[in-house]
Order: C-alpha cells, then sequence, then structure tokens
C-alpha cells in the first residue's frame, strides 16, 4: 500500500470516525455496548482485504516463505493492519522470524537466499530490516551518520525501492516527503552469528559525451555512481563506480575508484583510427615502491576488455636505504612520455589519482626534460 493512499484515506477514516463517534448515542446502543459509529467501524474492519506481503515472498531457493499472519483491529487505506509478518520454513511451517505488522510490506531476496530485506511502512514513516538466514538475527537500516530515516520518508515509488547488487551489498532509494530522493548502499556482513552493516550515500549521474567503446555502433551510456561518508565539515567522498551501459541499461562493463591509496584509478576516454578506447592509468606507490601501469582497450560485446596497448615501469625512491632497489631514469622517463602523451589526447571520465611522483613544472613531451627533472627528483631525496 503506498503512502499516498495511506494518507488520504487515513485523513478521510478520521474525519468519517470523528464524526460519527461525535453523534449522541441512544439508549438502546449503549446496552448493546457498542454505538451505531463503533458497529459502523467493525463491519468495516471486518470486511476490508489483510494487508499482505509485497515483493519477492519465496526465496530464490524456495526454503522460505514471507506472510502476514493475524488481523489487528486498525483500518488504514482500505485495509486491515496485520498482527504479524513472519518468515516459515516452507516445508516445515517452522517460524523462522517474526515482526509487528504494518500497513505496508515488501520483501527483497538476496541472489543466494542468505538475506531478505524487508521494507514495512506506515503512516508517517518506514523501516528497512536486513534479516539472515542463517542464525535469523537482523540489523536496522540507518542513515550513514547513524541517524533514523526521518518521517515521511519511504521506499521509492516510480522506481525499484532496493536492489541487491551482490550477497552482500544491497541498495536502497527513499522518496522523501519535498519528493526528492535519497540513494544509499549497504554492504552486510555477518559476524560471529550477527549481522550488521555498513552504509554509505550513494549518487548517480549520467556522463556528457557519445562512445562507442564495444565498437557495434550503438554509443553507450557512461555512469559515475559515488559513495559519500559522513566526515566533519560535511560529506565527502569515499570511492566511486565507473559503469558503461549497453542500450538496455544493463551494466557493460565497470570499475572502481577510490580516494584511498589502494583504490586511486585513472579512466578516459581517446579516440584512435576514427574508433574510441579506452584508457586506464594506474601509477601506484606504496612504501616507497612504485609500479605505474596504462592500458589502452575496447570492449567486446560482452564486455570484456580487448587491450590495443599496455605498458608499465617499476621503480623505487628508497634511495640510500638498504632496500632500495632501481630507479632507471631512462625507463621511468620513457613510461612518462608514453602515457603522458596518450592523456593530453584523451578526455578525463575518472580520477582519483594522486601516486605520481611530483617532477613540478616539466615538459612531459621531452625525453631530455623528463630525464633532468628525474634527476633532481633523485638528487633531492638522496641523503
Amino acid at each position: 500500500m503506498k503512502r499516498e493512499q495511506i494518507i488520504g484515506l487515513f485523513i478521510l477514516l478520521l474525519l468519517t470516525a470523528g464524526t460519527i463517534f461525535a453523534a449522541s448515542h441512544s439508549p438502546a446502543e449503549e446496552e448493546n455496548g457498542l454505538s451505531e459509529g463503533e458497529r459502523a467501524y467493525m463491519e468495516m474492519l471486518e470486511a476490508a482485504p489483510l494487508a499482505v506481503v509485497e515483493g519477492e515472498t519465496v526465496s530464490p531457493d524456495q526454503r522460505f516463505l514471507v506472510r502476514a499472519v493475524g488481523a489487528t483491529d486498525i483500518y488504514v487505506s482500505g485495509v486491515r493492519v496485520p498482527e504479524r509478518v513472519q518468515v516459515v520454513d516452507r516445508s516445515t511451517e517452522k517460524v523462522l522470524w517474526e515482526t509487528e505488522g504494518m500497513v505496508g510490506q515488501e520483501a527483497l531476496w538476496s541472489p543466494e537466499s542468505g538475506f531478505l530485506a524487508l521494507a514495512r511502512s506506515a503512516r508517517t514513516r518506514c523501516s528497512v530490516t536486513v534479516i539472515e538466514t542463517e542464525n535469523w538475527t537482523s540489523w536496522e537500516f540507518t542513515l550513514p551518520d547513524g541517524s533514523p530515516i526521518p518521517e515521511y520518508t519511504f521506499p521509492a515509488y516510480y522506481e525499484p525501492w532496493g536492489q541487491w547488487r551482490s550477497e552482500h551489498s544491497l541498495d536502497l532509494t527513499f522518496d522523501d516527503g519535498n519528493e526528492g530522493q535519497s540513494r544509499y548502499t549497504c554492504v552486510i556482513t555477518t559476524e560471529q552469528g550477527q549481522v550488521t552493516g555498513e552504509v554509505r550515500e550513494r549518487t548517480e549521474e549520467i556522463l556528457p559525451g557519445s562512445y562507442d567503446f564495444n565498437h557495434d555502433g550503438q554509443p553507450e551510456i557512461l555512469e559515475l555512481v559515488t559513495f559519500w561518508y559522513p566526515g566533519m565539515t560535511g560529506k565527502q567522498m569515499e570511492s566511486c563506480a565507473f559503469r558503461v551501459l549497453d542500450g538496455e541499461n544493463r551494466i557493460l562493463w565497470e570499475d572502481f575508484a577510490g580516494v584511498s591509496h589502494a583504490g586511486e584509478n585513472g579512466l578516459y576516454a581517446l579516440r584512435l583510427d576514427g574508433e574510441d578506447y579506452l584508457l586506464q592509468y594506474v601509477p601506484k606507490m606504496g612504501q616507497g615502491y612504485c609500479g605505474y601501469q596504462y592500458r589502452i582497450f575496447s570492449l567486446d560485446i560482452k564486455g570484456t576488455p580487448v587491450v590495443y596497448q599496455e605498458s608499465r615501469v617499476e621503480f623505487d625512491i628508497n634511495f640510500g636505504s638498504p632496500i632500495h632497489e632501481s630507479f632507471d631514469i631512462p625507463a621511468i622517463a620513457a613510461f612518462l612520455k608514453e602515457v603522458h602523451g596518450w592523456l593530453d589526447n584523451a578526455q578525463e571520465l575518472v580520477n582519483t589519482i594522486w601516486g605520481e611522483i611530483d617532477l613540478g613544472e616539466v615538459d612531459y613531451s621531452s625525453t631530455a626534460a623528463l630525464e633532468i627533472a628525474l634527476e633532481n627528483y633523485r638528487k633531492k631525496l638522496s641523503p
């Protein structure tokens, strides 16, 4: 039962009930114990259908059933609120988990039936509960800062309110009272028999431009999904997912980029010989060891990368240390000249790169200039 119906009919019910109960009671009515208004309400209650569980009531492995049982004396929006919502074993009818019923409840199972996401809605509020099916413990969704879902915020109406991206990744979308939307991604984990979730706000945007990376004559859609966490000065970017979607909005290829050391990534669009290619550049550094690599690739019809060209260089900047291995200036200069030549002609799509060594103002198209800059960098850091 959707919230527009719930609110409108609930108000109508209150007005009707108020008019009925305000009427004077005859002695005969009082003797029977029910006023005319009370009898009318009970008749309406008995005739109303019981609110059911919508969505995926049976788990993918066919073992479990989500159902509404019992009936309260609460009538809202044309339905009678159930007493309980239960998850039962289909073969034995054993109740494995249950909670109170609400006006609306929708079930969404994870792909392997390990988790159930249950959204329940009342007149002004909603909740989302994730239940794991091994120990039957549950976790209540909260916003990333730990606060509950605000009043008059409900599961999305015009699009799927939830989607399991994998067995442990759940996307949720809510509509709020101001006709806005908020999106979240939950990473679901179990530890010592308990289920928990880590929540990040999620924003989605379609990137501009027209690109045909699989060379089938039809442009793909480029989507950037960004994940945010609550920081000291407001929300801050944590990571993002870059997705190439086909004409039916299915993911053809995707990759991730983060702001942390291990997650840096750079993706660019490159035009070669009249065809579109993706250029990925990842200059990683850790504890003084550097591994720079790039690859230029297209996609086949299934979204598998088809490499056009790639290269890699490794070195370290632990100068003067017993663990220092190599800093081959000609090799590093050749690599940097090559990759920056590609980058100069590419369109940036995603860039969280921070690990490239800082050579200052240098002409990346000149091997000689790069070698001088690298030598100066080595001298600067050497003891």
